[in-house]
């Protein structure tokens, strides 16, 4: 009697989290795939011809590709692939730190694409509600919308892909999105670019020369 009840929790909970299938959850289902493929596909062609260790080489346009595809992994951390951070630091030592900053906000922005439509297209796919996290930013998003977008693009946390993802299954406009994607991601930029200028001046110019010879030899 034990082992059926148990089994019984076991089918209900199986079922939860592998939801019916149906022409709605296929299509989201694709859309999910070929959001995957998209994100892998631009990440080869642009690592085939651009290598990402050699992204300081093309100024501006390496800046733009070291932070547009670490926002189009959507919750994997790829800047410890990519350091947008520090390439945009070692060209805005050679160039202007307003472009650097722009170049780097549109590339951020632009990449949330594919959070956006995680969430357009898997809300009930992947069972969204389950995730405390994804709670959270759905509920700020209804209650705030564009403030909450530019708030959470700005301060420098993994939880802004859950964002994204909730404006995506809440139809925010994705033009409306990606602008205050960028409201939000520009300031940062400029905080991130003076940042690691002091740090790198004040701080690993001082350390031991095995640590700090990457990055003061760019």
């Amino acid at each position: 009697m034990v082992a059926a009840m148990r089994m019984g929790e076991f089918w209900a909970d199986l079922q939860e989290a592998v939801p019916r299938v149906t022409p709605k959850r296929v299509t989201a289902l694709l859309l999910l795939m070929l959001v995957a493929a998209g994100f892998l596909a631009a990440f080869a062609v642009v690592s085939r011809f651009i290598p990402p260790l050699e992204f300081e080489r093309y100024g501006y346009l390496g800046v733009f590709l070291a932070n547009l595809l670490p926002s189009m992994s959507v919750i994997i951390p790829a800047h410890l692939f990519i350091p947008g951070q520090a390439l945009s630091v070692i060209v805005a030592a050679a160039g202007s730190v307003f472009w650097v900053a722009v170049a780097a906000s549109v590339g951020s922005a632009l990449g949330e694409i594919t959070a956006y439509y995680v969430g357009y297209g898997g809300k009930s796919l992947l069972n969204l509600d389950r995730y405390e996290r994804y709670r959270t930013a759905e509920k700020w998003m209804s209650r705030h919308g564009g403030l909450a977008i530019s708030l959470f693009a700005f301060l420098p946390l993994f939880f802004f892909d859950f964002v994204g993802i909730a404006a995506g299954a809440l139809r925010f406009p994705l033009g409306r999105f990606m602008v205050f994607c960028f409201l939000g991601r520009l300031p940062r930029a400029f905080v991130e670019i003076y940042f690691y200028t002091w740090a790198f001046e004040n701080i690993i110019s001082h350390l031991p020369s095995w640590f700090s010879a990457p990055y003061l030899t760019q």
